[in-house]
C-alpha cells in the first residue's frame, strides 16, 4: 500500500461559480468557492483524484449530489455514470451541458438493480460513507458492481468531537446527525473484500493521526 499525492496538472476542475446548483440545504457546494475553507474542500478532491491511475473504461460516482465532481471524472474515463438518492438527473445534466459533458445519471439507491454485475472498473464515493452506519452491505454491493481488479475511491472526513466543533464554526451545527461512521471503521469493514492500495490525508504534512480528511483507494479482492 502506498501513500502518494504527487502530480503536476490539477485533476479537479472547479466549474465556474453559478453553473451548478446546491442539491439542498446541506449540500457543501457553496463552500468550494469560499476563500479559506474552499481551499480545503478543493484540496480533498484533488488529493483523492491523485490516487488514481487513469484512464478508466467505466466510472460510477456514488452520490453525485450537485454534480460538481462529474466534469473531472469525465476527463479520467470513457463512460461516466452516477447514482444519487435525491438529485434530479435532468437538472444535473442541464448543468453539465454548460461545461460540455453529459453523464448517465440515475436518481435511486445503488442497492437496487440499476446496474449489472461487473459494470465498472472504478467507483468513486467522496464524503458518502460517513453518513452510513452499516457499511457491510455497501461494500458487498460495490464488490459486485466492480470488474475484476476494479477500484473503489473513498473520501471521508475525520469523525469525532473535534470535528463536531470545527463543522459548527462553518455553519454545520448538527453534523453529528449526519456523520456516523469514521474512516477507521470503513477500512476495517472494507478489508473483507478489498485491499487498501493507496491512501492520503489532509493536512498531508502531519501524521495521519492529525488528519482532518482521509482518501483511500481500495482494489477488489477476488473471493473464491
Amino acid at each position: 500500500m502506498t501513500d502518494t499525492v504527487s502530480h503536476n496538472k490539477p485533476l479537479f476542475q472547479l466549474p465556474e461559480q453559478g453553473i451548478f446548483q446546491a442539491n439542498g440545504p446541506d449540500d457543501p457546494l457553496p463552500y468550494y468557492y469560499k476563500p479559506l475553507i474552499g481551499s480545503i474542500y478543493r484540496a480533498r478532491i484533488e488529493q483523492a483524484l491523485s490516487l488514481l491511475s487513469p484512464p478508466y473504461d467505466s466510472i460510477l460516482e456514488l452520490g453525485y449530489g450537485s454534480g460538481i465532481l462529474l466534469p473531472s471524472l469525465c476527463a479520467l474515463g470513457n463512460s461516466i455514470s452516477g447514482i444519487d438518492l435525491q438529485s434530479d438527473p435532468e437538472k444535473i445534466n442541464f448543468c453539465l451541458e454548460k461545461v460540455g459533458v453529459r453523464c448517465s445519471l440515475i436518481q435511486g439507491d445503488v442497492a437496487d438493480d440499476y446496474f449489472e454485475e461487473g459494470s465498472f472498473d472504478l467507483i468513486v464515493a467522496i464524503s458518502i460513507f460517513e453518513h452510513i452506519s452499516d457499511l457491510a452491505p455497501v461494500f458487498e454491493r460495490m464488490h459486485t458492481l466492480l470488474r475484476p481488479s476494479g477500484q473503489l475511491l473513498v473520501g471521508m472526513p475525520r469523525v469525532d468531537h473535534f470535528m463536531t466543533r470545527a463543522f459548527s464554526l462553518i455553519g454545520f451545527g448538527n453534523i453529528d446527525d449526519h456523520h456516523v461512521t469514521d474512516h477507521i471503521t470503513c477500512k476495517q469493514v472494507a478489508a473483507e473484500k478489498f485491499e487498501l492500495v493507496a491512501s492520503s490525508h489532509i493536512p498531508s504534512m502531519l501524521p495521519g493521526v492529525f488528519g482532518l480528511y482521509f482518501n483511500m483507494l481500495f482494489q477488489k479482492i477476488e473471493i473464491t
